[in-house]
C-alpha cells in the first residue's frame, strides 16, 4: 500500500472510531457526518471521499470485524482444535470488540451488523473445514451451520450487554456445561 492508500485507511480508522465514540455520547439517529468528521479531525469532504453516509461507514466497520474474524479464524489449526477451544477462540475474538458490541446492542444497531456479518458464515464454514462441522447434505449443513450461527450471536448480545460479563475462558465453559447437559437429554 502506497502513503496515499495509507493515508486514506487512517481516516477510515479515525472516521469509525470517531463514530463509536459519538454513539457513546447520542443515539445514531440524531449523530451527523458533520460531527463525525469533526470528532476524527478530518474535512468532511475527506468523509465523503471514504463513505457515502454514516450508514455506509457503519457498515464499513462490519465487513472489516467480519473479515478480521475471518483472516483470525485462517491462522489456526482446525484439525487440532476441539469444539471448546472453538468457542473460546471465538468469544476471545469478540471481547476485544467488546466496547464497540456493546455500544451496537444498546443502540438497537447490533441485528443490522448480524445482518451483513452472517452471510460471511457461509463463507467462514467453506475456508475453514474443522472437525467439529457435520457431515452431510448441503442442505443439511447448511441449516445446521445457521442454527449454530444464530446460536452464537444471540449468546454475544446477552453476553456482551452486562454490564459485568464473563471473561472468555467461563462463557465457554458455561457453553460447553450447558450444551453436554442438552446432549444427556436424550428420549
Amino acid at each position: 500500500m502506497n502513503g496515499q492508500g495509507r493515508l486514506a485507511q487512517q481516516s477510515k480508522e479515525w472516521l469509525m472510531a470517531a463514530l463509536f465514540d459519538l454513539l457513546a455520547e447520542q443515539p445514531y439517529e440524531t449523530v451527523t457526518v458533520k460531527q463525525i468528521a469533526e470528532k476524527a479531525q478530518l474535512s468532511r469532504r475527506t468523509f465523503y471521499r471514504a463513505f457515502r453516509d454514516k450508514d455506509d461507514l457503519l457498515d464499513y466497520y462490519d465487513r472489516e470485524v467480519g473479515r478480521r474474524y475471518l483472516a483470525a479464524l485462517q491462522e489456526i489449526a482446525p484439525q487440532r482444535m476441539v469444539f471448546k477451544d472453538v468457542l473460546t477462540y471465538f468469544f476471545e475474538f469478540w471481547w476485544q470488540e467488546r466496547k464497540q458490541l456493546r455500544l451496537l446492542i444498546k443502540q438497537g444497531l447490533f441485528g443490522r451488523m448480524l445482518a451483513r456479518i452472517t452471510p460471511m458464515a457461509s463463507e467462514i464454514y467453506r475456508v475453514f473445514p474443522a472437525p467439529w462441522h457435520i457431515e452431510g447434505s448441503p442442505t443439511e449443513t447448511d441449516y445446521i451451520m445457521s442454527f449454530a450461527t444464530g446460536g452464537f450471536w444471540n449468546v454475544l448480545n446477552r453476553w456482551l450487554v452486562k454490564e459485568h460479563p464473563e471473561s472468555p475462558t467461563e462463557m465457554a465453559a458455561l457453553l460447553m456445561a450447558g450444551l453436554k447437559r442438552l446432549g444427556e437429554t436424550e428420549d
